[in-house]
């Protein structure tokens, strides 16, 4: 969906065409996972646990080891647990941690979607997209149940429950982006050829585009070639602006010698601060091990002061 800060939407398909050429000799390349994850994974069961006590819910399973697969669209996903609402109707608590998102109020019936999250992030009133909301609607759909309830343990010592109803707007997304993408996998299984996605940013096309062809040059239409003018205009005013930070800077710093810290002013009034500090020493452990000692930092932090 091109929401994911790790994954662009071509390296899942290459992920997927990677597994299709590899046939029975493909090998995961599992990475590892973060500090948070990992110890999201341990507390998995006790964040579940505690999210249905303080919501009430009756009868939660929290060791879900089947896939949940939709009927009619390539799209399925695991759960990490679920539970029967009861019947149960809850409006936004701040008290209590409850968060109603995208209504006033909901009513838990049947049984629902449990999720759970552990995160470095502080506290949130609605949690990003790609912390458990799209992942939710998604299983909804593998489902049918008609709500999920998000447990997400902040910094270790907060936990917030989100509860969301389907969205018929994201649900319409999640459906389209997936027979897309099941569509370009199918192109692969059928042509040996991958139809990716447009490049999120250079990094991805980097990716996407692997090899080079020196001997072929194309000429460009007009739309990219006006592209290619925009690209040469941004790098000269990149350029620019990079050697005037570089002026300013060593004069700021002429000016302030042997001091670290100074203040800017604007018609008599504090304006800005600004710092020229030390790095800090670092320590090598290459062989021989050497230390870089602490050096005067070779920029300025400038932070502008408020009205």
């Amino acid at each position: 969906m091109g929401m994911s800060q790790y994954e662009s939407p071509s390296d899942c398909l290459r992920s997927i065409t990677d597994a299709i050429e590899a046939g029975a000799d493909y090998k995961r390349n599992d990475t590892v996972p973060s500090e948070a994850a990992a110890w999201g994974n341990i507390n998995e069961g006790n964040i579940l646990a505690e999210g249905c006590r303080r919501l009430g819910l009756r009868d939660p399973e929290l060791e879900v080891t089947e896939p949940v697969i939709h009927d009619t669209i390539p799209l399925q996903g695991s759960l990490d647990g679920r539970a029967d609402g009861a019947g149960l109707t809850f409006t936004t608590d701040l008290d209590a941690g409850i968060y109603v998102i995208g209504q006033d109020e909901i009513t838990l019936d049947g049984m629902g979607v449990l999720e759970a999250k552990n995160t470095a992030h502080y506290p949130e009133d609605e949690p990003a997209a790609t912390r458990g909301p799209i992942q939710c609607q998604g299983l909804m759909m593998c489902t049918g149940y008609k709500w999920a309830a998000i447990f997400i343990l902040y910094r270790g010592n907060e936990l917030r429950c989100f509860l969301y109803a389907p969205d018929p707007v994201m649900v319409a997304k999640i459906e389209a982006d997936a027979i897309e993408f099941e569509s370009r996998v199918e192109t692969f299984r059928q042509e040996g050829v991958v139809d990716w996605y447009p490049a999120f940013s250079a990094n991805d096309a980097a990716t996407m585009y692997a090899r080079s062809e020196p001997e072929q040059v194309i000429d460009l239409d007009d739309t990219m070639s006006e592209r290619v003018l925009e690209l040469i205009d941004a790098k000269r005013a990149r350029k620019a602006v990079t050697e005037l930070i570089a002026k300013l800077q060593g004069e700021i710093m002429d000016t302030m010698g042997n001091h670290e810290n100074a203040v800017a002013f604007e018609n008599g009034r504090a304006i800005a601060t600004v710092e020229w500090g030390m790095t800090s020493a670092r320590n090598y452990k290459a062989k021989p091990a050497y230390t870089v000692e602490p050096s005067r930092a070779k920029t300025l932090k400038v932070v502008e002061l408020e009205e």
